[in-house]
This record gives C-alpha cells, sequence and structure tokens, in this order.
C-alpha cells in the first residue's frame, strides 16, 4: 500500500521539510481565535517565513469569508507566503492513492486528499487540525503537524 508513495517520483527533488503546508482548519482558528496555541504556532511559522499554501485552501477561505474586508485580509496574508502549484503530477498520484484507499474501502475528500498528496511529493510538513489525515497517511506516509 505505501510501495505507491514511495516507489514513484513526484514533486520536486529539493527537499522543503522546514516547509509548512497548512489546512483550511488552522487558518480558521488562527482567524477566529488569535489567542489559541493553534494561532500562535503558525504566527511562528509566518514570521520563520515556513508557511506553504495552496490553491484549494485559498477557495475554502474565500467560502468561508464573510464580508469584502476579510477577503482583502486574507490576500494580503497570503502574498507573504510560499505558493505551491498542484501540478498534474500531483493529481495523478492523487487519483493512484484514491483508487487504492477505495479498494480497501476508504473514500476521502478530493480536497483533503489533494493537500496530502501536495505535502507528501513537496516534502513539506502538514499543520492540521482535521484528523482524517491520519487516516490518508495510512496510504500515503504524511508529516503531520496536528
Amino acid at each position: 500500500m505505501r510501495e505507491s508513495c514511495n516507489s514513484m517520483t513526484h514533486g520536486r527533488k529539493a527537499v522543503m521539510l522546514d516547509r509548512v503546508l497548512v489546512d483550511t482548519s488552522v487558518w480558521i482558528q488562527f482567524f477566529r481565535r488569535k489567542d489559541s496555541p493553534i494561532s500562535s504556532r503558525l504566527r511562528h511559522y509566518l514570521e520563520l517565513n515556513q508557511v506553504c499554501c495552496t490553491g484549494p485552501v485559498v477557495i475554502e477561505l474565500y467560502q468561508g469569508a464573510k464580508a469584502v474586508g476579510e477577503i482583502d485580509i486574507i490576500n494580503q496574508l497570503l502574498e507573504t507566503v510560499h505558493y505551491i502549484e498542484i501540478t498534474r503530477t500531483h493529481y495523478h498520484h492523487a487519483a493512484k492513492i484514491s483508487y487504492e484507499a477505495a479498494r480497501k474501502g476508504q473514500v476521502f475528500s478530493v480536497v483533503d486528499l489533494i493537500l496530502a498528496i501536495v505535502a507528501h511529493d513537496e516534502q513539506l510538513k502538514l499543520f492540521t487540525l482535521d484528523t482524517h489525515f491520519k487516516e490518508i497517511s495510512r496510504f500515503c506516509p504524511l508529516l503531520l503537524d496536528s
């Protein structure tokens, strides 16, 4: 089951283990509870210039915005982080993992699976509050910061 993650070459060759792909669940906590330990940890990653973001997270953040002013804040913040493009290779890898998981009776959110694959393939730590990423890591190992 793990061979599909380890035997194939995915993503970039450069190791970015010091960088962190931040899931929407963490961003929501960051915006709602500025004094929480999760928000403090994210602020620390931001100060160290280690935060990464990708398209699906941006879409989810926009979707949850209550006003144009919140969109402006999201845009300003996301301009300061590393943006990871999702490639055809990422999608292909996610499709293979999805196929394997479905054969074992496990179905994952497409967005969560894409985030997991981007984190895996680009060798990023995944900062999330969602426990279902642990299930995804059974099919493709992840370095979770939760």
